[in-house]
């Protein structure tokens, strides 16, 4: 009896084994390295479906989040060159400078000791040179001897380079030596042509050699966007290329750009390259610091577009099935790029007229 209730049970678990066989095995299915080939009456056939690769009008577009920045060289930090009380301010805020214009005149004694030097340094140089005339002279004239103007030649020389000196030091603060005169204030100049977007100018104030930068002059006519591209994209843009922005403070607005540098170092952490986007800035909408949305197109070109459900995974690879006949199939593997949420761009792997399979390749996964 007992042998009896073993050999039924034994029979229930087999039944129950064919019951739950994936659909797959059962059916029909053949592989042969990357060659597959299903039975013609394989259940699996009516779920798939294929279509031939075919070249698009394709533009790569993607959204991502930027910040508006100055372009560089067009903004900057006018700070005292060195301690001193502010005596004269020539500016006020949205002003509009050039370069070279005064913007505030700094009462220093470093400065006056500057100065002194230059003008000391001026009057050896003149008298060495003098000196080293006369010495010629003479010497020309057997008055003197040919050591004697040797020796003066060298002294101008010397005292000359002092000179040199002297006046560089001057030029360190963009002062003109020729109009220079003792004592007086040094006028602090603008090195690039813009507007006064910051002023902490206050007449009297005495203020450090370490000083934060009082007046800031930028030309915000043009500004860039750095937006942060992921690596998925890298592919889908290039130096050129139009580029929409959009601000929070005007939504439906668009302010055109262009993409004026590509980075090439890769962030590690986030996977995205800083890319710069240089945008026409004269309604002055972009504000230093602004976050953006990003609207990227790529130049139009020729591509194919596949659905993505056409797209399977193999640990880092991505393939697809290949159909070359009703029931046959071979994988193939393929380079691509994402384009929308449901649709990929092939970049290699597919020839044009080839016929791929579009639903249904998950029932052929091994």
């Amino acid at each position: 009896m007992i042998k009896l209730f073993i050999l039924a049970g034994a029979c229930v678990l087999l039944a129950s084994c064919k019951q739950n066989k994936p659909a797959t095995e059962n059916a029909d299915i053949q592989y042969k390295g990357d060659t597959i080939v299903v039975s013609e009456n394989s259940p699996v056939l009516k779920d798939m479906a294929a279509a031939s690769a075919q070249l698009q009008d394709f533009s790569a577009e993607f959204r991502t989040v930027g910040t508006v920045r100055p372009v560089t060289g067009k903004l900057a930090g006018i700070a005292p060159p060195f301690a001193g009380r502010i005596v004269k301010s020539f500016i006020q805020l949205g002003q509009k400078v050039n370069a070279g214009s005064p913007v505030f005149e700094l009462g220093s004694s470093e400065f006056y000791e500057a100065t002194k030097a230059y003008f000391t340094a001026q009057s050896a140089s003149e008298l060495a040179q003098q000196n080293y005339n006369r010495q010629k002279e003479l010497t020309a004239n057997g008055v003197a001897a040919q050591r004697d103007s040797e020796q003066a030649k060298s002294e101008a020389h010397i005292a000359n380079q002092e000179f040199e000196q002297a006046k560089a030091t001057l030029q360190l603060f963009n002062t003109d030596a020729a109009s220079l005169q003792m004592g007086q204030p040094l006028k602090v100049l603008s090195p690039i042509a813009g507007e006064v977007v910051k002023s902490n100018i206050t007449i009297g104030n005495y203020i450090g050699e370490d000083s934060e930068p009082l007046v800031i002059v930028a030309d915000l006519s043009r500004v860039w966007v750095a937006a942060l591209v992921k690596e998925t994209f890298f592919g889908a843009i290039n130096p050129g290329d139009r580029v929409e922005i959009f601000t929070n403070a005007h939504p439906n607005k668009v302010i055109w750009g262009m993409i004026h540098y590509i980075g090439e170092m890769l962030d590690e952490e986030t996977r995205s390259l800083e890319v710069i986007v240089e945008c026409n800035n004269a309604d002055k909408e972009l504000k230093l610091g602004m976050f953006c949305e990003v609207h990227f197109l790529s130049s139009p070109t020729k591509a194919i577009i596949l659905p993505s459900t056409a797209i399977m995974q193999e640990q880092d690879n991505d393939y697809v099935l290949i159909e070359l006949s009703k029931g046959n199939y071979i994988r193939r593997k393929v380079e691509t790029e994402s384009v929308h949420q449901d649709s990929v761009r092939v970049v290699s792997g597919i020839s044009e007229g080839e016929k791929v399979v579009i639903k249904g390749g998950i029932y052929l996964n091994r």
